[in-house]
């Protein structure tokens, strides 16, 4: 199947935007600052009586870098809606909380520059119907030998992120693949993002601990209080890595069966809760409300506290919880012993170094993706 000849000339006329470079790629497109704005918006209208217009109500916990900062300054701008002065709102930079990974030596050692790490991503991409796919696309392009599967790979890209920097526009490097096509590349991911973030290898709960020891500290203060405190909110602006570690320590998006590379076919995999392009889209969001509640049995509520986790503006699927409500005492019990034990002293022993009226709620947002 070759590609049709209104695809083939978007194609031969698409030329790289030279805005499109490494200073561009570290902050907010136009269309992202404005749906930060808008998701900000989106969760005030959620919880009007948590997400007040007192900026002594909130903290903001973000790296201290470009593309934080302009993430910080939409999310207020649409949270007050108004362009002003952020000074007087708490804010922190605790890299550590924030990106752990990068300051645990074991973990660079074991994981991110451990081959072992991609050995089923490298299986899938060398079966059969993953080779056939880039014979398929090679001769959609016109070429009669197999174009190298990086090149592939970087289409791939090209496709989403032209996408993300003008919606109103479609892609031309989409029309390279097939729906099927489409699949694999995203099984493929799945398998990295499985084994360097998620439950394919155990440390990642070790490291994802840091963001369940945040939002149980923050949740203790006011349970202790039995009344909200300030802040009432904690923001946290993160990346698409301390999202996925941190869901792998709470025990979300978990299959019945590791991904590999052998059952991409399987009920399983067909079926995985664990997939990058639904958990980590462009402003992906991760939070907990703490609700003070009447106890209520017709209503399944019989303690005074209940916890709602919610992931990209969903009810999260959490074992013993309705909907992604939980009972405080479950999760004090659950996540509380995770935060009780979160220790990364482990981190330094590799020998190689590198560089519903809710009160309280915890966000982890995402900006930018893998």
């Amino acid at each position: 199947m070759r590609m049709c000849s209104a695809d083939l000339n978007l194609l031969e006329k698409w030329t790289w935007n030279s805005r499109q470079n490494a200073t561009y790629a570290g902050d907010l497109t136009s269309d992202g600052y404005m749906s930060t704005q808008q998701l900000a918006q989106a969760w005030k209208q959620k919880f009007p009586g948590l997400l007040t217009d007192n900026r002594h109500d909130y903290l903001f916990k973000f790296v201290n870098d470009q593309r934080s900062s302009t993430t910080f300054r939409a999310f207020t701008e649409g949270l007050f809606r108004a362009q002003e002065d952020t000074y007087d709102i708490a804010k922190e930079t605790d890299e550590k909380l924030l990106r752990p990974y990068k300051f645990c030596s074991s973990w660079v050692k074991n994981v991110e520059e451990n081959n072992d790490t991609l050995t089923q991503l490298r299986t899938f991409e060398s079966k059969q119907e993953y080779k056939e796919m880039i014979t398929n696309i090679s001769l959609r392009l016109g070429f009669n030998y197999d174009i190298q599967k990086e090149l592939v790979k970087h289409m791939y890209q090209m496709c989403r992120y032209n996408k993300a920097w003008d919606v109103s526009q479609i892609s031309p490097w989409c029309a390279v693949f097939t729906k099927e096509d489409l699949k694999r590349l995203e099984y493929a991911e799945d398998l990295e993002t499985y084994y360097k973030y998620g439950y394919g290898t155990p440390m990642n709960q070790q490291i994802g601990c840091t963001g369940v020891k945040d939002m149980m500290d923050f949740f203790k203060i006011h349970v202790d209080k039995d009344t909200p405190q300030q802040p009432r909110s904690s923001v946290r602006l993160a990346t698409a890595p301390a999202l996925l570690l941190a869901l792998g320590a709470l025990g979300a998006r978990r299959d019945s069966a590791p991904l590999t590379a052998d059952n991409y076919h399987s009920a399983v995999a067909l079926a995985r809760r664990w997939t990058s392009s639904t958990i980590a889209p462009f402003n992906a969001n991760l939070a907990a409300v703490l609700y003070k509640c009447t106890p209520n049995s017709n209503l399944q509520i019989n303690e005074q506290y209940q916890v709602l986790f919610m992931e990209n503006e969903k009810p999260m699927n959490l074992e013993e919880c309705r909907v992604g409500l939980c009972n405080y005492t479950f999760v004090k019990n659950r996540f509380g012993l995770i935060a009780d034990n979160c220790n990364l002293d482990f981190c330094n022993s590799a020998t190689k170094t590198t560089g519903l009226i809710g009160f309280t709620l915890l966000f982890v947002f995402i900006t930018k993706l893998l």
